[in-house]
């Protein structure tokens, strides 16, 4: 394509996606695109529509105008989902544009070395597997234990365990994580990104509407009681729960004091809603880590101090940045 053919492009891009009756006609072209395809494809031998799912614009075009709500299988190079057609976050993700998500995992093992030994991997927050199953199946790790609380996303986790043949490998909880056993917390659910499910505290409005999101209730224990005898030397915990990490930590005393590897999500304004900073920080600056990365910049090593914390949460803000942290 020239320069100038691109660039008209990019400007029509642009105007479809910020005037509404456009959104809606390039939405009907796509439908009509697709089923026409179907339509074409099927009168002739050769199968040539899987030979176009292998093009991003065409998976795109498919997962966005498959009707809601619809189970979509996801190929992803060596691994298999099945994802929601309603799932606009990760399920997305895997179907349009495959496993983006783990090239931070990959880039944490090479930070740990060849001495890590990567037998287990603690995935709390696991939603459908995109971190566990490839982790495990690319033998990444030895095994892995996931932690989903959201009983759809927990049922597609399972089901994405066992269609890539890992059911052996990964043992799975239906539960959340809290401070204290035996709780039963609210959790609110997204309705269009269901990596967005999250322990509700605050009812209020918050930017993206959460007053308005369903909740239901789930049941909730330690980390030190579900992983109670931790090995910390080929132990990696991968934390991602829409900001209640700092909670979450708070009972998980046993396990810090151990030293393991530990990669959460540090969202400055899922921390505000929960009210965990203060409990992450002290769960953090209260054992022997000593350092960290920030995986938007993983070739700078920075001790870990308040200050340092106070400074990312700073640079991010309160309106919706995220990174992710390796704590050491």
């Amino acid at each position: 394509m020239t320069p100038v053919a691109e660039s008209l492009l990019t400007r029509i891009k642009l105007q479809l996606k910020t005037v509404p009756f456009l959104v809606a006609a390039k939405r009907a072209l796509y439908r009509h695109t697709y089923l026409t395809s179907k339509f074409v494809f099927g009168l002739v031998r050769k199968p040539l529509f899987p030979s176009l799912m292998r093009f991003g614009a065409i998976r795109q075009l498919v997962f966005d105008t498959t009707p809601n709500p619809t189970l979509v299988v996801a190929q992803c190079q060596t691994e298999t989902f099945i994802v929601s057609s309603r799932d606009s976050g990760i399920g997305r993700m895997l179907a349009c544009h495959g496993l983006l998500d783990y090239q931070s995992l990959e880039t944490v093992v090479s930070l740990l070395g060849p001495n890590f030994s990567r037998d287990l991997l603690v995935d709390v927050g696991a939603n459908i597997g995109s971190i566990c199953v490839p982790a495990v199946s690319r033998g990444a790790f030895k095994r892995a234990i996931a932690i989903e609380p959201e009983p759809h996303n927990f049922s597609l986790l399972s089901a994405n365990v066992f269609i890539n043949q890992v059911s052996g490998q990964i043992t799975t909880h239906n539960l959340a994580l809290g401070p204290t056993s035996g709780d039963s917390l609210t959790f609110e659910l997204s309705d269009s990104n269901f990596g967005d499910h999250r322990i509700r505290t605050s009812s209020d409005a918050g930017l993206y509407g959460e007053d308005r999101r369903k909740t239901l209730t789930v049941r909730s224990d330690t980390l030190d009681s579900v992983v109670p005898d931790l090995k910390p030397e080929g132990t990696l915990i991968w934390m991602d729960t829409q900001g209640f990490e700092g909670h979450i930590l708070t009972g998980a005393s046993k396990a810090l004091a151990k030293g393991p590897p530990l990669v959460i999500e540090f969202w400055p304004y899922g921390m505000k809603r929960t009210g965990s900073f203060s409990s992450l920080k002290a769960a953090l600056l209260q054992t022997n880590y000593e350092s960290f990365y920030d995986l938007s910049k993983p070739n700078e090593k920075l001790a870990l101090t308040h200050d340092a914390l106070d400074a990312i949460y700073a640079s991010l803000g309160e309106f919706g940045n995220f990174t992710d942290l390796l704590i050491l």
